[in-house]
């Protein structure tokens, strides 16, 4: 008689399992769906006469630039390289510091020739990326050269 019983119990608990796991189970919140069904967000940045610091230096202060700003979104950025800039494959880095050890966003894209400037498109994905004051590096694929600037999210 105590098998049955035994048997009986342990049928009622996982059926009571299942059911509060299948009904009482809570959606996700409407927020998050929101967030990854936004369009992106369409950028340029004209860097074409800024002041350009090469290098991770030993400063974190922003370099005499006027400041740029991007959405905390996935972002379609247009970047205007600065003068002199050659055509060719460039990363754009979105990163904490100016050593660029911590990146928050990345995008690859080739740059192009166009009325004497030089430009790239990039999507950066800053959706996680806490609004606050970052830098935005350029990276020339070939020979690794990488420049600083300030960046603001917002």
């Amino acid at each position: 008689m105590y098998p049955w019983a035994i048997a009986a119990g342990l049928l009622v608990v996982l059926g009571g399992g299942i059911y509060m796991a299948k009904d009482h189970h809570a959606p996700a919140p409407a927020t998050s769906q929101v967030a990854t069904n936004t369009p992106p967000v369409t950028a340029k940045v004209d860097l074409f006469n800024a002041v350009t610091v090469r290098g991770g230096g030993n400063s974190d202060e922003p370099m005499p630039m006027e400041q740029v700003s991007l959405p905390s979104a996935i972002v379609n950025l247009n970047v205007t390289l600065p003068r002199f800039s050659e055509s060719g494959a460039y990363g754009i880095l979105v990163a904490k510091d100016r050593a660029g050890t911590d990146v928050v966003a990345r995008g690859l894209g080739n740059a192009v020739q166009t009325d004497g400037k030089v430009s790239v498109m990039v999507t950066l994905d800053l959706r996680k990326t806490a609004p606050g004051m970052y830098f935005l590096a350029t990276v020339r694929g070939s020979d690794n050269g990488t420049y600083y600037y300030p960046l603001k999210v917002n």
